[in-house]
């Protein structure tokens, strides 16, 4: 891969993973470029290499969209990032400083903002959420675990797991953010590694249920 294409590539990754696109969004070559600052070029590039890689999808009108996944694949994701994750937790618990916390803290609090809201804006909270949690990913000082998460959690990135979740499953969510920053607070890696824990399997369950068409009223 050149590196140009590769910028474009890692580029247009980290715009879907912070929220700025979710499943069914189109994705224009000169919009990217534009928000890239690159050539178009190396941005249709790394779009057929995320086509390849069903990250988007190139529809009728030749247009290209972020792909959504399979729910399974998404359940499936869940069950592996519940290993994996809760060690991360775990190591970073380990590493705890101030900026630390305070990441950690103003993602929560924006959060909190989100989901206090009347008519939440669940791409923003989906963004901060991801923030959340690959910042605890970034703290665990372990490449190789990040690498693993990211790689494993690339396709989930494309599903837009917050659309459908209850102010109730929201605030759950919150709950288990802000004990793991108290596990972290008080460096006990058994209690992060617990709450990570619980919390992924949780939103597998939430995501099971929105999955399946069966929609709590917010």
């Amino acid at each position: 891969m050149s590196l140009a294409k590769e910028d474009a590539y890692d580029g247009i990754r980290k715009l879907i993973l912070s929220g700025d696109f979710v499943a069914g969004d189109p994705m224009p070559e000169e919009m990217l470029a534009e928000r890239l600052k690159i050539s178009r070029t190396p941005v249709r590039d790394a779009l057929h290499q995320l086509e390849v890689e069903g990250i988007v999808e190139r529809r009728q009108n030749r247009r290209v969209y972020l792909a959504a996944v399979n729910p399974m694949t998404v359940v499936d994701i869940f069950v592996v990032r519940a290993r994996l994750e809760p060690l991360a937790a775990r190591l970073a618990a380990g590493k705890v400083d101030k900026a630390f916390l305070a990441d950690l803290g103003g993602f929560v609090e924006t959060m909190d903002r989100v989901a206090g809201s009347k008519d939440p804006d669940r791409r923003l909270y989906r963004a901060q959420n991801e923030h959340f949690h690959w910042r605890i990913l970034t703290q665990s000082e372990n490449s190789a675990m990040s690498t693993a998460v990211r790689g494993v959690a690339r396709h989930g990135l494309t599903s837009p797991t917050f659309d459908r979740w209850t102010c109730a499953e929201l605030e759950r969510s919150q709950n288990h953010h802000k004990e793991l920053i108290q596990a972290f607070r008080e460096g006990d890696p058994d209690w992060a590694d617990a709450i990570m824990t619980a919390h992924l399997y949780a939103a597998r369950s939430v995501y099971n249920r929105a999955a399946n068409g069966s929609v709590a009223s917010v």
